[in-house]
């Protein structure tokens, strides 16, 4: 049943099987890179030859994320030109800034360098080797052998992480004509012959002989980088208002000069123009896309490898190229060509809205650190307080002490764990479009936070024991799984979800997500199949219980793993075993290793079908599940896997949600030891036993078959996904504040109307002095 799904929804659409290089034929290829180029610089105004472009063109954001989290100018062209992510050598903050030499006072004795009588003064700093100073510098003064340039970027350990090559765009088209020498790093491949210009002909005779040279053309406007300079400190775009206007109007000139050539040339011209890189000390944002000519209609632009409109990578615009001239990209090249689709509103309101997504990009990208902090902090004072109210000595050691603050606690409880599902729904509000959308995002955050309180604490199944806390679980649950059937778009953006600038996904679910849905999915199947199987007959409990659990592990793992929705690769290699295991536990199947090897071998399957049926989909329409089996195929696939085991030890030692796990470690140590509070109470004289927090036996035990489950979830989905740690903090930020809920939960050992101890209903009260309870079958009456 599964693996008919997953055929149903990774088999080819047919606009996908009918998309080809027909109808994207040229008889020539311009790249025009425009470094620091944003939209907000285009305007009908102030730039009538780009806006005139943009009018006729196929328009997008472009990620220009290379091999280093600032993309400079060496980088981005080196990118574009390896259709993969590469960088050039040297530092990712460039050079430390040093200080200028101070100048000798010529008319100070023996060469003193200032009066005696003055104070010294403290040497300058040259900040032009900092962040991408040093590579504008370098291409400036020092590519007179491009070459070998590229050669050295190919052996960079970065480069070679992503198992790009450089020059591999030059290689494939057999010449190129260039203009700047940085342009030259995308073509520079050995005996590749180049015709290059150092600026764009002014000539209309010597631009027409340019053009004509090669099939393919590479123009640098490096203007922007020359309307600032380096700073020690990161600005927005690196330059000041009055020279970027001026380097915008000689950029719009030189691209005025260039559609003009263009127009005398015979046979069909497909023009690319890209954002190539940020500039001087400029911070990571989006830039311009555009494409105008065979294939491209005037619309969005979009990519295989975004799989969302209007994004594209940089990345992408060598496999664009290459098919527009009836080439096959190499294997090397993780790209996927650019394409057109859908109709976009007119331009005026196609560049505000363009302008947004770029806004909501940086506003995620540049304070995911601080909702990280917070969660750490959030789950922090939660355990803290929980170890105080109800942990021992004076500070509410008493059963049923402090009521009121359990009563509060249990509510922060509550928020805590609904902040993770919050941050997502924060997305139904364009927050972007305020005039502070940080700020709006924070109010909508909290407001978001506020409704998962409500429904869990004030909806009817506050009366049950659990039931607030399955309340988050299945909200949680239930906006993960529409919101990616409806194209992921509250994970875009979203503090726990992904943006376009680190472009390591644009659709689907996050990894950190996953952590999320991987506690919610399985808390819930858990609850939902012990009720089932508790109404069913003797006989059939075991089996419709299982068929519960497996029925939602199936519909689980299709959303996570299919190719149009989750395209989680590790996913549903975490996830399956979750479920099968699950399903054991409630069963009472008993667990071998052997089972638990069949468990994972089953996940193997699951996951290599998944990625095989995206492979067998046409090239340009694979996501990144089928393009892994190109790369084992190829054998590319260790750079891969070596990648995300490095990005795995990175997060382990620098992301701040890895000081959630030592949280989560202090909560179940606290939680778990003996005596504990989610430690079960054997019976006694005069008294039964009860499950964790006094929950009934049959409750506790599938309280801990889920969690059980969910452990090996986790594990799996930290060794596969490159978030490593990061997955399971998500999840503890989660689950640690519900398992402190229940732990503050009412004292198990008082009674009120209506309850024996342990919280189970009887007939009547069970306080007066002639009366005795009597348990048989999970009730009570009572007798004189």
């Amino acid at each position: 049943m599964a693996l008919v799904l997953l055929l149903l929804v990774g088999l080819p659409s047919a606009a996908g099987a009918a998309a080809g290089p027909e109808g994207h034929a040229a008889d020539r290829v311009v790249v025009v890179g425009v470094p620091g180029l944003t939209w907000a610089d285009v305007d009908p105004s102030s730039t009538p030859q780009l806006w005139a472009l943009a009018e006729e063109s196929a328009i997008g954001a472009t990620s220009v994320r290379a091999a280093r989290s600032t993309s400079c100018l060496l980088d981005g062209w080196a990118t574009l030109g390896a259709g993969n992510r590469a960088r050039f050598p040297g530092t990712d903050e460039g050079l430390p800034p040093v200080p200028l030499p101070t100048l000798p006072d010529p008319e100070a004795p023996d060469g003193d360098t200032a009066p005696e009588e003055e104070a010294p003064q403290e040497p300058r700093l040259d900040t032009s080797l900092t962040r991408c100073g040093l590579q504008e510098r370098v291409a400036a003064v020092a590519l007179g052998d491009p070459q070998a340039t590229v050669a050295r970027t190919a052996e960079d350990e970065g480069t070679v992480r992503f198992g790009a090559e450089p020059g591999a765009l030059g290689e494939a088209v057999g010449c190129a004509s260039v203009s700047g020498r940085a342009a030259a790093l995308a073509v520079a491949a050995d005996g590749v012959p180049l015709t290059t210009v150092p600026v764009l002909p002014a000539d209309p005779g010597e631009l027409v002989e340019l053009l004509t040279a090669c099939p393919l053309t590479l123009v640098s406007l490096d203007q922007l980088a020359d309307a600032g300079a380096p700073g020690a400190e990161p600005t927005d775009d690196g330059t000041r208002p009055e020279p970027r206007a001026s380097a915008l109007t000689r950029i719009d000139d030189a691209l005025g000069r260039l559609r003009a050539g263009l127009d005398a040339l015979p046979g069909d011209t497909l023009l690319l123009l890209a954002g190539i890189s940020e500039v001087n000390d400029g911070r990571p944002q989006l830039h311009v896309g555009m494409a105008a000519g065979p294939g491209f209609d005037v619309g969005w632009l979009t990519s295989a490898s975004t799989g969302r409109v209007p994004f594209v990578q940089l990345i992408d615009v060598a496999p664009t190229v290459l098919r527009a001239l009836g080439l096959d990209p190499p294997a090397s090249m993780n790209g996927q060509p650019w394409r057109s689709t859908g109709e976009r509103p007119p331009l005026p309101e196609a560049v505000a809205e363009l302008e947004r997504v770029n806004v909501a990009a940086i506003t995620h990208y540049r304070n995911t650190g601080v909702f990280f902090w917070t969660f750490v902090v959030v789950g922090a004072a939660v355990v803290g307080l929980g170890v105080l109210v109800v942990g021992s000595g004076r500070w509410g050691a008493r059963p049923g002490s402090w009521p009121p603050i359990r009563r509060a606690l249990r509510l922060l409880c509550l928020a805590a764990a609904g902040l993770p599902v919050a941050t997502f729904l924060a997305g139904a509000v364009s927050w972007e479009r305020a005039p502070a959308p940080l700020a709006a995002l924070v109010t909508a955050v909290v407001v978001a936070d506020l409704g998962v309180l409500a429904v869990a604490a004030l909806g009817p199944w506050r009366r049950r024991r659990l039931g607030p806390a399955l309340a988050v679980l299945a909200l949680t649950l239930v906006t993960l799984v529409g919101d990616v059937l409806t194209g992921s778009p509250l994970e875009l953006n979203g503090p726990l979800g992904y943006d376009a600038i680190v472009a390591g996904r644009f659709t689907g679910y996050g990894n950190l997500t996953f952590g999320l849905l991987s506690v919610s999915a399985l808390t819930v199947t858990a609850a939902l199949a012990a009720a089932v199987g508790r109404r069913s007959p003797a006989g059939r409990a075991r089996r419709r219980t299982a068929a519960v659990v497996l029925g939602a592990g199936l519909l689980t793992v299709a959303v996570i793993g299919a190719p149009p929705l989750g395209r989680d690769f590790g996913g549903v290699l975490a996830a399956l075993p979750g479920f099968l295991l699950l399903a054991m536990l409630l069963a009472r199947v008993r667990v071998t290793v052997v089972r638990l090897g069949a468990i994972l071998a089953a996940a193997v399957v699951a996951v290599s079908t998944v990625a095989v049926l995206d492979w067998v989909r046409p090239p340009t329409e694979r996501t990144h599940l089928g393009r892994f089996v190109e790369q084992v195929l190829t054998g590319e696939a260790w750079t891969v896997v070596s990648r995300k085991a490095q990005a795995n030890i990175g997060i382990l030692l620098g992301s701040p949600l890895a000081w959630m796990l030592p949280v989560a470690l202090v909560a179940a140590v606290w939680l778990l030891r003996p005596g504990g509070p989610l430690r079960s109470v054997p019976a006694g004289p005069g008294r039964a036993p009860r499950g964790p927090a006094g929950l009934p036996l049959e409750d506790a035990a599938v309280l801990r078959a889920a969690l059980v489950s969910v452990a090996l979830s986790l594990t799996i989905g930290a060794v596969v996904n490159d978030s490593g740690v990061a997955l399971p903090a998500t999840a503890a930020a989660l689950l640690v504040p519900l398992l402190v809920w229940l732990a503050v939960g009412p004292d198990p050992g008082s009674t009120g109307a209506g309850e024996s101890a342990g919280g189970a209903p009887h007939s009547g009260r069970a306080d007066g002095p002639d009366r005795v309870t009597v348990v048989s079958r999970g009730s009570t009456v009572g007798n004189t």
